[in-house]
């Protein structure tokens, strides 16, 4: 089975591949002791030298002795340098780990005969001094090599006795109490050293075997590090490329979306028999395929960050207002309660995306409550407001919990209800709630029913209370007639479904694909323009923004505009206070033909719009229905 050892090459390795490794370590640390080994070695026989030079000479063949033992010393020791380079500058010794144990075995055999010989040759028998010089360099030369040559024992067997046992037997050859006293004291220390350096090395074997582990488990943990980082960065690469392609093509999947509903209500407002109940499924097959493109596209935005809080203090019985007049008739239809408590209180949040957090659980507890009730509940917890949303639905189990809010993900008990949505709801709320910082929570009793739970900071309530909005306007088409539209559309499905939908209103339109000099020359035979509906993007220079100002500089009066597009409305009005700004600080003169004041901005509506919402934005710019808003411009959930 491939493990982590495997993915590093050594989950393979067999029992001598891992020993060579380990000698390799044990090599490595003993020829780095070589240099100064070797320092020892020098000063230690030229101090012998020294000594027994001044002693002898007068005599020759003693000197020349000497000076053949300091040059074998010197051959060792350059040989020794020679091989401690070597090893340093070989790039696989591991490989190699048992040519160099038996170098350093052939090494530690060669500096043991040559203090052997020492301790043999110079042994000063009528010098008490000398012996005393000579027992002292090669007792300390030797048993301060301990750890260099007890690291590999067969070096430590061969070295220590070679270089000990023949002062040892010269001494005993003297045939002298003391000296034999003196002999089997140091035949004493030097069993005690052998089983010292043999102990000491099966530790440092040990030390660099546990290193040679570490150095494995590190290189594993490393290697397990960087395959989790390249996992996260290929999901984050992932989901970075699924937001971009719904950013990037979200103006080319609401497009045709746009035109298929328009021309729907054309087709509804026509068909007559049997046509009917065809025109109506095909509307609401049209408007849930609309509804599934927006929910995703709204994921993306908020995937992306393109959707930003604009945090203000909020009244949530107006928010609680605005939900029950949506859902109190969906929960009758079904036959179920739908029940509020409330609070005064005041929280700070944005309210378009609380109203979408508290929309998106409603429909839901709706949607898959059979009997009984939904209730909404607005209540204080310490310095938050828990805003709740029960139902007496099928509940969820505990092991769903974290499950229900991923996408397209539909809970158990709710598989078996064919009025359920796409189990995109949930997603968006979770992701909604992030973005504010809100907590949430759910909790629920399978057969019994749900509890999701959103707590949000509590704010003080305002000094001057806010104006509440007003209703919407009924749901009942409402005509235009003698009203000239100006519509700005670069897709010529969706222009000229737009130019048949509102004369069927009896607007009186002036369809054009961009601003140039053919739609300029149209309206300056017109008295009066009474709307703009304009695309952002225009697929030319002049932009959405940028030609309804020049219209309105045109005709001289700040005409209202309902920008009709796939852009963000945040990025739309954006674009329309900055060509505002500039246009404005260029020429002061044009400042009142172009916009007086704040309710002059476009209404944003995100395609795809249905003709419902397009007919009641229509008639609210043109005064002809109550606003949506009166702190500013209505736009379409974002």
């Amino acid at each position: 089975m491939a493990g982590p050892l495997t993915r590093l090459g050594l989950g393979d390795e067999s029992p001598e591949q891992r020993h060579q490794r380990i000698t390799a370590g044990v090599m490595a640390s003993v020829y780095r002791q070589v240099p100064q080994s070797v320092l020892g070695s020098i000063f230690g026989s030229m101090a012998l030298v020294a000594a027994f030079w001044h002693a002898y000479e007068k005599n020759q063949l003693v000197q020349n002795e000497l000076l053949l033992w300091f040059i074998g010393m010197l051959i060792e020791s350059l040989l020794r340098l020679r091989a401690a380079r070597a090893f340093r500058l070989d790039p696989e010794p591991a490989k190699r780990a048992r040519l160099w144990a038996w170098r350093w075995v052939a090494i530690a055999v060669a500096a043991g005969l040559l203090w052997g010989t020492a301790g043999s040759l110079f042994f000063a028998p009528d010098s008490p001094l000398l012996q005393l010089v000579l027992l002292a360099v090669i007792l300390g030369v030797a048993f301060g090599s301990l750890t260099l040559y007890a690291s590999d024992r067969r070096a430590l067997f061969f070295f220590l006795p070679l270089a000990v046992l023949p002062l040892i037997v010269r001494m005993v050859g003297q045939h002298d109490a003391a000296y034999y006293s003196a002999a089997i004291v140091l035949f004493a220390v030097f069993l005690f050293t052998l089983f010292f350096g043999r102990n000491f090395g099966a530790t440092m074997s040990e030390a660099v075997k546990k290193n040679y582990e570490n150095e494995v488990l590190v290189e594993q943990l490393l290697n397990e590090k960087r395959l989790a980082d390249e996992a996260r960065r290929a999901a984050e690469n992932a989901i970075r490329s699924k937001t971009q392609f719904f950013a990037a093509a979200s103006h080319d999947l609401r497009q045709p979306l746009q035109a298929i509903g328009i021309y729907c209500s054309l087709l509804r407002k026509r068909a007559q028999g049997p046509l009917e109940p065809l025109t109506k499924n095909l509307s609401t097959a049209v408007e849930s395929l609309s509804k599934l493109v927006e929910e995703l596209l709204e994921i993306s935005r908020l995937d992306s960050g393109a959707v930003q809080a604009s945090k203000q203090v909020v009244d949530l019985n107006e928010a609680f207002s605005t939900l029950r007049q949506e859902f109190v008739p969906i929960a009758a239809a079904k036959g179920l309660r739908f029940r509020e408590r409330r609070a005064r209180l005041f929280v700070e949040t944005d309210p378009m995306l609380l109203q979408r957090i508290l929309r998106n659980l409603l429909s839901n507890a709706v949607r898959y409550t059979m009997q009984g009730g939904v209730l909404l509940v607005a209540r204080r917890r310490g310095g938050r407001a828990s805003l709740e949303v029960w139902d007496t639905g099928p509940g969820i189990r505990r092991d769903e919990f974290d499950r229900i809010f991923e996408e397209f993900y539909r809970g158990e008990s709710s598989k078996a209800e064919t009025t359920g949505g796409y189990g995109l709801g949930l997603s968006i709320v979770r992701r909604i709630c992030t973005v504010l910082g809100h907590s949430l929570f759910v909790s629920s009793r399978p057969g019994s029913g749900t509890v999701f739970r959103v707590e949000i900071p509590l704010a003080p309530r305002p000094a001057r209370p806010r104006v509440r909005s007003t209703a919407a306007a009924s749901g009942a088409l409402i005509p235009f007639p003698d009203h000239l539209i100006v519509v700005l559309e670069d897709n010529a499905e969706i222009l000229t479904s737009l130019t048949r939908l509102l004369g069927s209103w009896g607007a009186r339109v002036l369809p054009s694909p961009k601003f140039d000099n053919v739609l300029l020359e149209r309206l300056s035979g017109e008295p009066k323009v009474d709307l703009i509906i304009a695309d952002h993007n225009l697929g030319g220079p002049i932009n959405g923004a940028e030609a309804t100002l020049r219209i309105r500089e045109l005709v001289g009066n700040p005409v209202p505009v309902v920008m009709l597009t796939a852009v963000h409305a945040h990025e739309v009005i954006g674009e329309f206070k900055r060509l505002l700004q500039a246009r404005s600080a260029t020429d002061p003169s044009i400042a009142a033909s172009i916009s007086r004041r704040r309710g002059e901005e476009p209404v944003v509506l995100q395609k795809p719009a249905d003709a419902s919402l397009l007919n009641s934005t229509i008639a609210q710019a043109l005064g002809l229905a109550p606003s949506a808003g009166a702190d500013r411009p209505a736009t379409s959930p974002a």
